[in-house]
């Protein structure tokens, strides 16, 4: 293909580097981007990630090959997904992630990030006082282990007397990092873009929804209730009641979605200021951040995207 021949001489005169952004369960979509630059023969320099990104990054620069990653999350089904986020007792978090560090520690051994075949960073974030931490340096599972502490879901990690969350709150697609390390070309993954938002239908099932907000909808309701003479006081309080608790969201819902706003906005920000060279956003809107069992779905969406990217700019 002429684009690929293209892109060869493009990258022996650059430094690549691979950004991966956080997402939980979404960014199993990495896996399909890195197949695709393998086919491509892109050679990466430098990867940095965040969350999901720092976990995919982390075992490809560790010397593992994309199939074994992929084959890996493949093996993931719902039961493995429950053993890996079994409730712990800390105050800090609902998982302790024990279980998570001795499933990263088989499949990584211990490894020291500066000794690993690609240069990496992992983004974490000291939860105290909002600073971006990064490790460049030291134990690659433990930085892997800090990058995908999702607060609440995760107990933070400690190391140095520093409390360590997810990356993602700070720095949720890292393009800076990888352009500090030395890459003069980005290649950056976005796993929340807002363009990717699921489609919120109405539930068909339910023919006799109501929205308030529209008085007419509520009349041949009222008017059958009236033809039944069983109109009270106590059948509209219900209603309402009904109503409310069926529209409002949860709590877990309104602080899972404040986090992601606030994320879709720095990365906007960061895709404005650093601009990467090739921004890949696979549609993985539907996807839910625990859906580690839905793996081959997910690699493909990665793969199909990158594949789109790279012809579009060919």
């Amino acid at each position: 293909m002429e684009w690929k021949n293209n892109l060869m001489k493009l990258f022996k005169k650059k430094k690549v580097g691979l950004v991966l952004g956080c997402g939980g369960a979404k960014g199993l979509s990495h896996i399909g981007v890195i197949k695709f630059l393998e086919e491509t023969d892109v050679k990466i320099d430098f990867i940095t990630g965040s969350s999901i990104g720092a976990m995919i990054g982390g075992a490809y620069a560790s010397g593992l090959s994309i199939k074994e990653i992929e084959d890996i999350a493949l093996k993931t089904n719902l039961t493995s997904t429950a053993k890996l986020f079994s409730p712990g007792f800390g105050k800090s978090g609902l998982v302790t992630g024990i279980n998570v560090q001795k499933f990263l520690t088989s499949i990584l051994g211990e490894k020291k990030i500066e000794n690993l075949q690609i240069p990496f960073t992992a983004v974490a974030t000291n939860i105290l006082t909002g600073q971006e931490i990064l490790f460049n340096k030291g134990d690659l599972v433990e930085a892997i282990r800090a990058s995908i502490s999702i607060p609440i879901v995760f107990q933070p990690v400690i190391l140095n007397n520093i409390v360590l969350v997810d990356g993602g709150l700070v720095n949720p697609v890292p393009i800076d990092v990888a352009r500090k390390m030395g890459a003069d070309y980005i290649i950056a993954v976005n796993i929340l873009s807002s363009k990717n938002k699921p489609d919120i239908k109405r539930d068909k099932k339910r023919p006799n929804k109501i929205d308030l907000e529209k008085p007419l909808e509520i009349i041949p309701i009222l008017q059958k209730k009236l033809d039944d003479l069983i109109i009270d006081h106590k059948w509209i309080r219900n209603f309402i009641k009904h109503k409310e608790k069926q529209d409002l969201p949860g709590m877990k819902k309104i602080l899972h979605q404040s986090v992601l706003i606030a994320q879709e906005k720095l990365i906007e920000l960061s895709i404005d200021l650093y601009k990467p060279d090739v921004l890949i956003e696979p549609d993985v809107g539907d996807i839910n951040m625990f859906n580690f069992y839905k793996a081959k779905e997910i690699i493909e969406k990665g793969y199909k995207s990158a594949h789109a990217v790279f012809n579009k700019n060919k």
